[in-house]
């Protein structure tokens, strides 16, 4: 049986924040990971979900913790009720 696994939409949009908060467009954020411009703009649109590796990579580039990144990612993400029920501390 194959399940599909939930996206975070938020992914994006963090790297996006923490890039405009750098000062750096899509072209320097991708010169200085020697990456396409047009990989990052998949990322920041949600086209494209980044492995963890390439998060931390992501963070690295921007000058931010990683965990500084991923905090952000979970503050927009909301389980479903029937994997994790609210107060349940998981």
């Amino acid at each position: 049986m194959k399940t599909s696994r939930k996206k975070l939409a938020g992914v994006g949009r963090t790297i996006r924040e923490f890039r405009q908060m750098s000062g750096l467009s899509q072209d320097a954020l991708a010169d200085r990971m020697d990456l396409s411009a047009p990989y990052i703009s998949m990322l920041e649109s949600g086209k494209r979900y980044p492995s963890i590796e390439m998060l931390v990579r992501i963070a690295i580039a921007l000058e931010v913790r990683p965990g500084a990144m991923l905090d952000r990612i979970a503050e927009g993400y909301v389980p479903d009720d029937a994997c994790f029920p609210r107060g349940t501390g998981k």
